[in-house]
C-alpha cells in the first residue's frame, strides 16, 4: 500500500512546457524553420513566468529541436532538426559510457544496419568517393584525425545512399556515439600509417563490391571491416 500512498512526483513546469512544445513540433503543428512565439507570448499562453519559458526553450535546444544556445542572439528560436542526430548521438554515447548500453551491442546494431543500407545502393555517391580520397591522403600522412573524420563521413554517406532515411539517421547516431572511442584507439597507435592504410584498403574493397553491384559481398566486407577493427581494440 505504501507504494500507492507515497509522495507524488512533481514535474517542473519548464519540463512540462518543453514537453508540450516538443509534442507540437513532432505533430507538425510547429514546422521546421517556423519561428516560435515570443517569450512574452509563450508566457501568456502557458500562464507562467518568462524565466520558466527560457528554461523550457533551453531544454528544447539541448534536444536539438529549436535553434539557439550556441551564442547570444536577439532572434527568436526556430524549429529545426539539423542537430537531432548529434544530440541523439550524445545521449547514446552517455548511455554507453555509464554502462546502460554496452559498446558491443552498439557495434552489433551498426553492423546490421550498415549491411542493410548497402544492399539498397544502386550507385556509390561521389561524396563517399571523395571521403575515400581524403582517407588515402590522410593515411599516407599518418593524420589520424583527418582519416577518422573522413571515415565517419564515408559510412554515414553510404548509409543514406541506400535510400532508407531511417537507416541513414540511425547509422549516423550510432557512428557518432562510438566515434570518440575509435578515435582514441587510433591515436593510441605508435605507428598509425600501416593500420590506416589497411583500413583504407577495406573501404576501397567495399566500394569496389558496390561498383560491381555485389551487395551481399559489400555487406560481408563492411561487417568484417567493423568487427576486424573493433575486436582487437576491445581486447
Amino acid at each position: 500500500m505504501s507504494t500507492h500512498l507515497g509522495p507524488v512526483a512533481r514535474v517542473p513546469l519548464s519540463l512540462e512546457i518543453a514537453g508540450r512544445l516538443r509534442d507540437a513540433i513532432l505533430a507538425g503543428d510547429l514546422t521546421v524553420d517556423q519561428e516560435l512565439p515570443t517569450e512574452a507570448e509563450l508566457s501568456t499562453t502557458f500562464g507562467v513566468g518568462r524565466s520558466t519559458i527560457r528554461e523550457a526553450l533551453r531544454v528544447l535546444q539541448s534536444q536539438g529541436l529549436v535553434t539557439g544556445a550556441e551564442s547570444v542572439s536577439t532572434t527568436r528560436p526556430r524549429v529545426t532538426h539539423e542537430r537531432t542526430a548529434p544530440t541523439a548521438a550524445t545521449a547514446l554515447s552517455t548511455a554507453m559510457r555509464v554502462g546502460a548500453v554496452p559498446l558491443p551491442d552498439l557495434v552489433d546494431l551498426r553492423v546490421l544496419l550498415e549491411g542493410a543500407s548497402l544492399r539498397g545502393i544502386d550507385e556509390v555517391p561521389d561524396a563517399a568517393r571523395e571521403c575515400l580520397a581524403t582517407m588515402r591522403s590522410a593515411a599516407e600522412a599518418g593524420n589520424v584525425v583527418a582519416f577518422h573524420l573522413a571515415d565517419v563521413d564515408f559510412h554515414v554517406r553510404l548509409a543514406y545512399a541506400g535510400g532508407n532515411a531511417a537507416f541513414g539517421l540511425v547509422v549516423e547516431v550510432l557512428r557518432g556515439s562510438i566515434a570518440t572511442y575509435l578515435l582514441e584507439a587510433l591515436q593510441a597507435l605508435e605507428a598509425p600509417e600501416p593500420v590506416l592504410a589497411g583500413l583504407c584498403g577495406e573501404h576501397e574493397g567495399i566500394v569496389a563490391a558496390l561498383d560491381d553491384h555485389d551487395h551481399e559481398r559489400a555487406a560481408t566486407l563492411v561487417e568484417a571491416h567493423i568487427r576486424g577493427f573493433y575486436e582487437p581494440v576491445r581486447r
